[in-house]
């Protein structure tokens, strides 16, 4: 198990790859991921792994101005 930030607040992970964390964590399906403030474009989620301690945030998009 790895311990993470996600959006702030700490989670237990059993799962290391990215999909499975968001999938684990019930991520929208479509959002933006920043792993250690860092964005991570869609097409490379399928290479990240997490590691203990890594902070990771999602965002969905938003419509307005």
């Amino acid at each position: 198990m790895i311990t993470i930030q996600f959006n702030g607040e700490p989670h237990q992970l059993k799962a290391h790859a990215l999909p499975e964390v968001l999938l684990e964590l019930g991520a929208p399906k479509m959002c933006a991921v920043a792993i250690n403030g860092q964005f991570v474009p869609i097409n490379e989620h399928h290479s990240v792994i997490l590691q203990d301690a890594d902070a990771l945030d999602a965002f969905t998009p938003m419509q307005g101005g």
